[in-house]
């Protein structure tokens, strides 16, 4: 009898770290995502989360590694969800640009719309920022979707330098994020001031703009002396 007292006791104690753990990537994803990575501190998130302050410790180690998780969390879904449309874009005879632009908002517009969380998550994938140290975890996450989707794009693009169209396809993924994951966010908020309605079919206007900005003509250089050094 004690024996089964100990494993029904174990089971619920693994049930309740798993629901804390989830709390604390929720609390985490949403806080990070309204607030940005720097102005939210380990006791915001156990706050929020309802949990004690050594929880973010027991679970994940660090602040950083906290990150990292809620990074894993729905990585793979999006990147297999982009992979599943590049797959129907590959099947057909001709690989056009509208499509595999489509590849890249559609997925992200999904998460997004999904539920709360997933707008948190693509909010919080543009509120990373310049956080050199996470770098390795996102090439480590993303990077096997990217070259799949750069390889695409490139079919679809070939009159492009690789230079080119790569600076353009970094430029994409920022302005994604941050119109599709800040609902309330400057972009749309502008646009509501000038114009009531403007915002609206929000998802294929971005498509339209992205499918432009890779079709736009590659010009000579002129401006080299107003490059930013890193």
């Amino acid at each position: 009898m004690s024996r089964k007292r100990g494993r029904r006791s174990g089971v619920r104690s693994n049930e309740a770290g798993h629901e804390t753990r989830e709390r604390l990537l929720d609390a985490a994803e949403r806080l990070f995502a309204e607030r940005g990575l720097d102005a939210v501190s380990v006791r915001d998130i156990t706050e929020e989360a309802g949990a004690n302050t050594a929880s973010i410790h027991y679970h994940f180690g660090s602040k950083l590694d906290l990150i990292a998780a809620t990074l894993r969390r729905r990585a793979d879904g999006l990147g297999a969800r982009r992979d599943e449309l590049l797959d129907e874009v590959e099947a057909r005879e001709d690989v056009d640009l509208r499509s595999v632009v489509e590849a890249l908002v559609r997925p992200t517009a999904e998460l997004a719309a999904s539920s709360e969380g997933g707008r948190h998550y693509v909010a919080f994938l543009a509120a990373l920022g310049n956080h050199a140290e996470l770098v390795p975890v996102l090439f480590e996450l993303f990077d096997p979707y990217t070259e799949r989707f750069l390889k695409v794009l490139a079919r679809a693009t070939p009159e492009l330098p690789d230079d080119v169209r790569l600076m353009r396809f970094a430029v994409s993924k920022e302005l994604i994020n941050r119109v599709l994951g800040q609902p309330d966010g400057q972009v749309r908020w502008w646009l509501e001031q000038r114009q009531p309605g403007a915002a609206r079919f929000i998802v294929d206007r971005m498509m339209d703009l992205l499918v432009g900005v890779f079709q736009a003509p590659v010009s000579t250089p002129r401006y080299a002396d107003l490059d930013i050094a890193p």
